[in-house]
């Protein structure tokens, strides 16, 4: 019986020596925390499962790190994750990843495989109202990401966002009115 080898491999698996060693030789290459095989098709499920090792108890992938899973933007540094604020999870700062507190219904979430990732809308929502203002190219992103979730206009990220109470409203009705304007003429 043939076993198959898994779609990530981390220092759990092997010795970092030999996944540098399989590096070198062509046989895996890095993937968020992982290396994977070279015959493992980087898509959705594959990126997700790299981040597992990341993931603090609880967590959620989410903004650019949960674009980057949906294959949207190359892979960000670093990664960013959320916890619902009842969670109660601390972490060490670490330069690989960013972890933020934040009201976040299951609802707002999707599990692909053993990982929570925000969904399409909640990451368009979340990139519209919070990424930096310097990021010019963040229209095409959030474009990009109603489509992935099967959304043909910016209604529902829309009404979200309109709610006096929501920080960083008047960017994200912005951006969102421009990813509408891109809707329209294409």
């Amino acid at each position: 019986m043939t076993t198959r080898m898994s779609a990530t491999l981390s220092t759990d698996d092997l010795p970092l020596a030999e996944l540098m060693c399989a590096r070198l030789d062509g046989e895996v290459y890095p993937l968020g925390a992982c290396w994977c095989p070279i015959d493992e098709i980087d898509g959705t499920a594959v990126r997700a499962a790299s981040l597992a090792p990341l993931l603090p108890r609880h967590a959620v992938i989410e903004r650019f790190s949960a674009a980057w899973v949906y294959t949207l933007v190359p892979e960000p540094t670093p990664h960013e994750f959320c916890v619902d604020l009842g969670a109660r999870t601390h972490l060490s700062p670490s330069p690989r990843m960013r972890l933020r507190e934040v009201v976040c219904p299951e609802s707002d979430t999707v599990a692909i495989g053993d990982v929570r990732v925000t969904t399409p809308l909640r990451t368009v929502i979340d990139l519209a109202r919070w990424a930096p203002p310097e990021c010019s190219d963040i229209v095409p992103v959030l474009l990009a990401l109603l489509r992935f979730g099967g959304h043909t206009d910016t209604d529902l990220a829309r009404r979200r966002c309109e709610a006096k109470s929501v920080p960083h409203r008047n960017l994200a009705l912005h951006r969102l009115a421009a990813v509408q304007a891109l809707l329209h003429s294409s």
